[in-house]
């Protein structure tokens, strides 16, 4: 089973990801992940992917595809958070997909009012050392077990003057890719302006039906 979720930032995307990729045996990937992997790893792909950052460019689709496309020749069942982010991104996954005989089962887009999201992102804290990430209301912070010194603070794009900009630029660019999957009738809305538990259960709904 290949699943994607598509959804704003705050949305959920993240915290349903850890749950569904254990409860359904998933594969989860993250671009990031594979992109820091190929550059530890001084792959070809990954020399000119970083060739790009040092050069303060975006990698290119091209380079991030075929990355994901080795990935996914190697495992069964996947699960992909965030990815693609475009149009572009997601005609390209569809061409390697049909190549290695595999193809999207669901796609699960994350809906939150835009205000609900704005006030979730403003409130978020991370830890620098082990990423862990927060909310300011709740009572207490517990990072991952391997974190040697917690050290919270607010990312720049987390607070609210940068978080209207980074919406803007999420709706240009995904309205196409919702529309893509709709038509392929494999998108599926998720209210997830909803406790954690709940989202979770009402994916369950639909995976078991």
């Amino acid at each position: 089973m290949n699943i994607i979720l598509l959804g704003p930032p705050g949305s959920g995307k993240g915290t349903q990801s850890t749950y569904l990729s254990s409860a359904y045996k998933l594969n989860h990937i993250s671009t990031g992940d594979i992109l820091r992997s190929e550059i530890s790893d001084k792959t070809k792909l990954g020399l000119q992917a970083e060739s790009y950052m040092n050069s303060g460019d975006l990698v290119p689709d091209n380079l991030i595809i075929e990355m994901v496309s080795k990935k996914l020749s190697l495992l069964n069942s996947v699960l992909l958070d965030g990815f693609p982010r475009t149009l572009n991104q997601a005609e390209s996954l569809d061409n390697e997909l049909a190549l290695l005989e595999k193809k999207i089962d669901f796609v699960f887009y994350f809906d939150v009012p835009a205000e609900d999201l704005v006030l979730r992102l403003s409130q978020r804290i991370s830890c620098k050392n082990c990423s862990s990430i927060f909310s300011k209301i709740d009572k207490e912070y517990i990072c991952s077990s391997n974190c040697k010194e917690q050290i919270l603070y607010q990312r720049e794009d987390d607070k609210p003057e940068a978080i209207s900009k980074r919406m803007e630029s999420y709706i240009s660019l995904t309205t196409p890719l919702i529309d893509f999957y709709d038509k392929k009738r494999i998108m599926i809305n998720i209210n997830a302006n909803k406790s954690i538990l709940e989202v979770s259960k009402e994916i369950d709904g639909i995976m078991q039906s």
